[in-house]
């Protein structure tokens, strides 16, 4: 009769925007739980997911010192990544994802002597990478740095 077919069985919290996150075990029980950095400014909390996900803990691996990761595509519509981007202060180590390993490589056209602040694929086919210094483009095809710009000094 001009109801609504529609009824709210359950209701959630929004926990975005989500800045980071770590899987922790709380209770050390053996579970992993999600805890995340969620919201900004004055709304922003640490937030525990206690259920409604499955962790399934593939590998760990102690990085001391990293910065950032970031997880790179081979050319922008490839469909899985190629690249991981371990950023430290100083340094930047590439390792490249083949079959079911990973093995330190070189990205021609990166900085690597610097620390990469972000990086990630961009349209026209190219990977981005940030440091303090630079803005570099490099393309995906030709695994060369086709562009390179340093903010003025001053």
């Amino acid at each position: 009769e001009g109801g609504s077919n529609v009824e709210v069985l359950e209701c959630f919290t929004n926990l975005g925007p989500i800045q980071d996150f770590c899987v922790v075990d709380l209770e050390r029980q053996g579970q992993g739980q999600v805890v995340t950095c969620s919201g900004t400014l004055k709304d922003g909390s640490l937030r525990v997911v206690r259920n409604g996900i499955g962790i399934d803990e593939q590998a760990q691996v102690e990085l001391p010192g990293i910065k950032g990761l970031w997880n790179l595509r081979d050319s922008f519509a490839a469909e899985f990544d190629k690249y991981l981007v371990q950023s430290f202060i100083g340094e930047t180590r590439v390792l490249e994802i083949s079959e079911e390993e990973l093995g330190e490589t070189e990205l021609d056209g990166f900085e690597h002597a610097a620390q990469t602040i972000w990086c990630g694929n961009v349209l026209g086919d190219c990977l981005c990478q940030v440091t303090e210094k630079s803005l570099r483009l490099v393309s995906c095809s030709m695994k060369a740095l086709v562009e390179e710009w340093s903010p003025g000094g001053g």
